[in-house]
């Protein structure tokens, strides 16, 4: 034991090779429990965790709720360039949940249960809230307008405008998070003779066990609309790809966007391959799967052809342009939930609040 200043004693302090170097027993957070996504956040975030202890001098693992506290605030102090709070309460509130995780997967107390860390986290929500900035939504004529612009007929560009294209109307159509749409596979996808698309979400945000959910995307009036069709179209280019350039090439000439496809006969694929994939420099579809990130790219891209502003809008936007679309158009809470998969409704009333303000309200009605 070493002696702080004023005589206290400090915690046996672990070398920081190896408090900076996350052992595997922290970082790799039991994969049937978290979802991928979370999973990588809490990775990043333990990462910042056992850098600060180093610096402290303090163990991590087990860490004390002293330790912890301090840690959720200094963090709570930091400033970005703008001046304003780095962090925001909700991201050390996940930041906790992944050190008490860490811990869990050790068999250890778990230091965010304590009164001293609970008091803390409450104290920085109290004092250092800042509003939530949300993404734009796009509406119905906003996707429209991106989809209309889209690239499907050239190369190489054209591939890469077939998969955005499905990217966007399922993620619209479909209300998915964009982790949820990086993890879809082949095989997840399935089409039904009057309902359209019906899509497995193996796992998602509100579903850490992966109970499942199965969500629907309808045939579509207009081809330029049609999920379905931009999934044909898709699966076109994936089996196409498999033969090489000439082959994708001649499926992109020959293609009328114009008219559906929705209804002809499915390529032949491997099922347990990605959905959604990253291009080849070459304009050839890969066999990795996008990274979520990406799809925050592909979004402001697109956005950013039809003069929108791209710092306004992310993959959240096409969750949110579902929501507030179905809102407006006077689908129910429970109904918007059932596409969503929000268990909550005051969640969607959020929505409601921030995107939806004039339906229901009175001021409509007084002759103004």
């Amino acid at each position: 034991m070493r002696e702080l200043e004023d005589g206290r004693a400090r915690d046996a302090v672990t070398p920081v090779s190896a408090l900076v170097e996350v052992s595997a027993a922290v970082v790799q957070l039991g994969e049937a429990s978290i979802a991928g996504n979370t999973r990588r956040a809490y990775q990043g975030d333990l990462r910042s965790f056992v850098a600060w202890c180093a610096s402290a001098g303090r163990p991590h693992l087990p860490a004390s709720p002293q330790t912890v506290a301090e840690y959720l605030a200094d963090r709570a102090g930091l400033l970005n360039t703008a001046g304003e709070w780095r962090y925001a309460p909700s991201t050390l509130a996940r930041a906790l949940a992944a050190i008490n995780a860490a811990h869990a997967e050790q068999n250890l107390p778990l230091p965010g249960h304590s009164a001293l860390v609970t008091r803390t986290l409450q104290g920085i929500r109290r004092d250092r809230q800042r509003p939530t900035r949300q993404a734009d939504p796009l509406m119905l004529s906003d996707i429209q307008a991106v989809l209309d612009r889209i690239d499907v007929t050239t190369w190489p560009a054209g591939a890469a405008g077939v998969r955005d294209r499905l990217l966007l109307l399922l993620g619209w159509a479909g209300a998915f998070r964009r982790s949820e749409l990086t993890d879809l596979r082949v095989e997840d996808v399935l089409r039904h003779r009057e309902d359209g698309l019906h899509v497995r979400v193996r796992r998602s945000k509100t579903d850490q066990v992966g109970k499942g959910l199965i969500k629907a995307v309808p045939y579509g009036r207009e081809p330029l609309t049609c999920g379905p069709c931009a999934w044909m179209r898709w699966l076109r280019i994936l089996a196409a790809a498999e033969e090489g350039r000439s082959a994708v090439m001649r499926v992109l000439f020959t293609d009328d966007p114009a008219v559906h496809v929705c209804r002809s006969t499915l390529p032949a694929l491997q099922g347990a391959t990605p959905l959604l994939r990253r291009m080849h420099k070459s304009g050839l579809p890969t066999e990795n799967a996008l990274a979520a990130q990406s799809v925050n790219l592909i979004v402001k891209r697109r956005v950013t052809a039809v003069g929108f502003d791209p710092a306004r809008y992310s993959a959240h936007s096409l969750r949110a342009g579902f929501v507030t679309e179905a809102l407006r158009q006077g689908a129910t809470t429970h109904a918007v939930m059932r596409q969503t998969g929000h268990r909550s409704a005051a969640t969607v009333e959020i929505y409601a609040r921030e995107r939806d303000p004039l339906t229901g309200n009175a001021v409509t009605s007084l002759g103004l």
